[in-house]
């Protein structure tokens, strides 16, 4: 399929470019808090062992105290969905450079640090960057007994908020201080590295503080984790109402009575929280309902999910929900509009591609369907294997947000030039980006090249000036799916070169290898190929 093709494709779309995970969704900025550096002394209660759990201990201790003076601060969960996206390890231990690098692809508005001594006592140190200026502000001490740890991250809390110039919000709402060892069990069982593991310290933990909703809504997590739905679901409804996690729980609640096939239940449930309060997850999540329980509603599964998209502008899995839903209503037009909206924001998402190709394959457009299929297979889907031939969408693709609101993890909606001729625009656009990747200023590159991938989609530059700017980020998985956008769209060598480079720095040498001998068939003197070769042994 010809490019001019695809632009006409392209044109229906309303133009509203976006960038990727730069911004959150609320207006309000929030704190990062990263788990703190632990130096235990192995005299001290606890001694060694406590290091590691002290360290995210301080983080959600803090965020909390944060969340309750009225300074919005990333929950533990958002916090390990950014590191899972970004494919980089949450620890203490990353560069003071990376925190705030991390920071700043986030939209925060500081980052907070620091380092705990436990000896005889309690020594904490926490240190903050705003991020809006790149000033450290004045660092905050404290000390104490191990036993008064809440309090001592309280009053931590206050003074850094206290330096950053914002009004406190006396009284805010937090959960009740669990005792020390149940604390310990709860952020055991947070860290742990296999469900079984998370489970028998949270259930530990339970055991002390029944009606405890942290404790409640993270084993519900683990028992959904494990397919034990009606465990799942037994912690939800075991919130109390006066828990901050009420919110969260109901809608737990909700999800564990879908995926129990309740779907009368969970249809009410998520009707009253989207009453108390709108979001695009609880409209997206009634969308499932609808369309897992089939028949013909009132209110379809796609009307759900195109209001979940407008409460939520560039939630991707919104947009892409909207188009599989269409697909599977038979609306041809209406489901290539919003999958291609979708992979406009995420040019790698083989779902879209693939339920795009079984689209254009129902409407007899079998070249463009062929072209998509491919792009699938190449980036990988949710089908283990895609079966030959596909009539219609494959089913159980659609997503579910775990969180009862969007999350702060968004995608920052910018000016719509519509009014402007797209292809100059998308030049524009690709032209700044260029400039400041040869600047190495990747941050603000990787604003400039999705406008351009958004406009252009299917131009191969785009993809491998954004490819390198995550490779040099460390987002080495981010740049393998670019660079292989970019020789989908058009083959070259230093395409090739870029995604063996990638794949290499990945650690998968074969594969490297393999992109390296593919760049020689293209260009037989390519010396950049042959040296890559020498360099891992080919």
């Amino acid at each position: 399929m010809s490019k001019s093709i695809l632009a006409v494709c392209f044109a229906s779309v309303l133009l509203a470019p976006v960038s990727t995970i730069t911004a959150p969704l609320q207006s309000a900025p929030r704190v990062l808090v990263m788990p703190f550096s632990v130096i235990a002394d192995p005299a001290a209660q606890g001694g060694a062992s406590a290091a590691r759990w002290l360290g995210e201990a301080s983080a959600s201790l803090l965020a909390d105290e944060l969340s309750a003076l009225g300074v919005p601060a990333l929950p533990r969960e958002d916090r390990v969905a950014v590191f899972d996206q970004l494919q980089v390890p949450m620890s203490s231990e990353l560069t003071r450079a990376t925190m705030i690098r991390i920071a700043e692809l986030i939209g925060a508005s500081e980052v907070v640090f620091g380092e705990v001594r436990l000896g005889a006592s309690l020594a904490i140190r926490a240190r903050t960057v705003q991020l809006s200026t790149g000033k450290h502000l004045t660092e905050v001490t404290d000390s104490g007994r191990l036993a008064d740890i809440y309090a001592l991250f309280a009053r931590i809390a206050s003074e850094v908020v206290r330096n950053t110039g914002r009004l406190t919000l006396p009284g805010g709402r937090r959960s009740a201080p669990l005792p020390l060892p149940v604390l310990e069990n709860y952020i055991k069982g947070l860290m742990a590295s296999t469900p079984a593991s998370q489970q028998r310290f949270l259930e530990s933990a339970m055991s002390q503080a029944p009606r405890d909703g942290r404790i409640l809504t993270a084993l519900w997590s683990v028992y959904s984790q494990q397919d034990l739905h009606e465990k799942a679901l037994s912690a939800a409804s075991a919130v109390p109402a006066e828990s901050p996690f009420i919110r969260r729980a109901r809608f737990n609640v909700a999800l564990s009575l879908i995926e129990l096939k309740r779907f009368d239940g969970a249809y009410r449930e998520l009707l009253a929280l989207h009453t108390q309060r709108r979001s695009g997850a609880i409209s997206n999540a009634l969308g499932i309902v609808q369309l897992r329980r089939g028949g013909s509603p009132p209110e379809t599964a796609s009307f759900f999910f195109e209001r979940a998209a407008n409460e939520a502008p560039g939630q991707t899995d919104y947009l892409f929900n909207l188009g599989y839903a269409r697909a599977l209503e038979g609306d041809a037009p209406g489901a290539l509009n919003w999958l291609r909206e979708a992979v406009r924001h995420h040019a790698a998402d083989g779902d879209a591609h693939l339920v795009m190709a079984t689209v254009l394959a129902s409407t007899g457009r079998s070249a463009e369907a062929q072209r998509e299929l491919e792009l699938a297979k190449l980036l990988g889907t949710s089908l283990e294997v895609i079966p030959a031939g596909l009539a219609k969408p494959p089913p159980a693709l659609e997503r579910i947000h775990t969180s009862p609101d969007d999350s702060v993890v968004g995608v920052q909606s910018l000016t719509s030039p519509a009014q402007r001729d797209q292809a100059e625009t998308a030049k524009f656009h690709l032209d700044r980006g260029r400039a400041l990747i040869a600047e190495g200023k990747d941050r603000e590159a990787v604003t400039e090249l999705r406008r351009s991938v958004y406009l252009a989609p299917y131009e191969d530059e785009p993809h491998l000036l954004l490819g390198r700017a995550y490779q040099r980020s460390g987002r080495v998985g981010e740049a393998i799916d670019e660079y292989k956008v970019a020789i989908w769209c058009r083959e070259t060598v230093a395409a090739r070169i870029a995604l063996g480079s990638a794949l290499f720095e990945s650690g998968d040498r074969a594969a490297a290898r393999t992109e390296f001998e593919r760049a020689l068939v293209l260009t037989p003197d390519s010396v950049e190929a042959r040296d890559w070769l020498k360099k891992i042994g080919g």
